[in-house]
């Protein structure tokens, strides 16, 4: 099935919106590579992803509710007290995700682990890991990332979602590593590509370079906020739209 990301987005908006609540502009920024992932790989199944970034989760409720997996009735329940729909995954709640996460700088770690888990078990599938470049600066990520090429396996793909901005202002204001994040990585001994995270074919591409002898690492550069013109601004971490914003950002995202 093939997934528009403007789409996605639309949902988005509807369900923060409707609870006045949650997060836009990192979920927006990843919707290329959210279509991407579940167009080509079977996450939930063979495939694993761990949304590092738990924020970002209303892009993948968007998803699962495009795939027919999350019912209208589900979708409403976004962000409830004891619903499997939560502001961040919640594994226990909704066993479609493949991880609890929220806590930012976590999330590699746990897809190590189940990169460990698959080989143990000769298990052919894929660890998906997402991360926001505003959580790299939790020392965990680069231990982990320091970890992962020394153990000779590389059934897991470390994605950065590089929108430069974070809860409290521009990503770079707080740290220098931004400068040469690709070079960083790839000291560490990972194959580190640097694309356009918003061009579905190349982020496909790309993904279909992985190695068996070396694990992937891509960072996508991307704007938080993509799609609507006036979100594309630090101050939609979690903002939420007016009613006057909400039908400008329909219309611009069209679909």
């Amino acid at each position: 099935m093939k997934i528009n990301p403007n789409i996605l987005r639309k949902k988005v908006i509807d369900m923060v919106v409707a609870k006045q609540s949650g997060h836009i502009g990192g979920a927006f920024s990843m919707a290329e590579l959210t279509a991407v992932l579940y167009e080509d790989y079977d996450i939930g199944g063979k495939d694993k992803l761990i949304l590092s970034k738990g924020h970002a989760v209303p892009i993948i409720y968007a998803v699962l509710h495009e795939l027919g997996k999350i019912t209208d009735e589900e979708l409403d329940l976004f962000r409830e007290i004891d619903s499997p729909l939560q502001g961040h995954p919640d594994k226990l709640r909704l066993p479609l995700m493949d991880a609890t996460t929220g806590s930012l700088g976590q999330g590699l770690s746990i897809a190590i682990g189940h990169s460990y888990g698959k080989n143990l078990s000769d298990d052919c599938g894929t660890v998906f890991c997402v991360l926001g470049d505003g959580e790299l600066q939790e020392g965990q990520v680069w231990e982990a990332l320091m970890h992962y090429p020394m153990s000779g396996l590389s059934n897991l793909v470390c994605i950065i979602d590089w929108n430069k901005a974070q809860n409290d202002g521009y990503s770079d204001e707080f740290s220098i590593m931004y400068d040469n994040l690709k070079e960083r990585i790839t000291s560490f001994g990972w194959d580190t590509k640097l694309i356009n995270g918003h061009d579905m074919d190349l982020i496909r591409s790309t993904l279909a370079t992985k190695e068996h002898d070396q694990p992937l690492c891509i960072i996508l550069d991307t704007v938080k906020g993509k799609g609507v013109s006036f979100m594309e601004d630090p101050s939609w971490h979690c903002k939420v739209p007016t009613e006057e914003e909400y039908e400008i950002a329909m219309k611009e995202l069209g679909v």
